[in-house]
């Protein structure tokens, strides 16, 4: 049956597991010097507490690394989910998986500081990288402090920043209450994105949802405007 409350999972993976993953299709990727850099960057912020170095290596990561596709195959999406259920990173560039990775490496056991610094960085974050680090919300630790920066993402005018929480991250799917999670789903038809890119959107149906769906349908085509199919079959209109 499907269910409009969060789903209750076991913890979220250990961020060492997480950045193994990331370097290892990072390697196949980048440039040697790229990952020297990468490599160099992640130890010091490691073994650093100077708190000005992370969003000095967030700005330069997509120079160093570059944009490209990660190139994900059939077994790694495999280790993904096998990581983190759901998780899609097959989606995310190279620069995207370096902040990921880069972001973690901060975090030294103290869950609260970790999300005071993923607060501090997307408030003060440049497009590309806040999305980068919205995405990452699918496997950073302390998912629940961090309820309240994804909740204003889905709330952001910019497409690209309510889709790195909406679509393709199952962290809404676990952490949004009903009232949030139908309001994330019916602004992805305001915003042109595709509902069914929406992690869960099958397990998390509920009449509410359904219903406030009907009545955006309807008015749409009242305006006469076109409805997305994928809507109309959600709602099995």
């Amino acid at each position: 049956m499907a269910s409009n409350s969060p789903l209750s999972q076991s913890p979220p993976p250990t961020p060492d597991a997480v950045v193994r993953l990331l370097r290892g299709w990072l390697s196949r990727r980048v440039a040697p010097e790229a990952l020297r850099w990468l490599d160099a960057e992640t130890d010091r912020l490691r073994g650093n507490g100077d708190e000005r170095r992370l969003p000095i290596a967030l700005g330069l990561a997509a120079r160093k690394v570059g944009r490209s596709e990660l190139g994900l195959d059939t077994g790694d999406c495999a280790a993904a989910d096998r990581l983190r259920a759901g998780w899609q990173p097959q989606r995310w560039s190279t620069d995207e998986a370096a902040r990921v990775l880069l972001l973690l490496s901060t975090h030294h056991d103290d869950d609260r500081a970790f999300a005071a610094r993923v607060d501090r960085l997307c408030a003060t974050a440049e497009v590309a990288e806040h999305v980068g680090i919205l995405k990452g919300f699918a496997v950073l630790p302390a998912p629940t402090l961090l309820l309240g920066r994804a909740r204003e993402g889905v709330r952001s005018s910019m497409q690209p920043v309510f889709e790195a929480i909406a679509c393709r991250n199952p962290y809404p799917l676990d952490h949004f209450d009903a009232a949030a999670w139908n309001q994330m789903v019916v602004k992805c038809v305001f915003m042109g994105s595709p509902i069914e890119a929406v992690s869960g959107l099958g397990e998390r149906r509920n009449p509410d949802l359904i219903q406030m769906l009907a009545d955006l349908v309807a008015e749409r085509r009242a305006a006469g405007r076109s409805v997305p199919q994928q809507v109309l079959d959600y709602i099995g209109s």
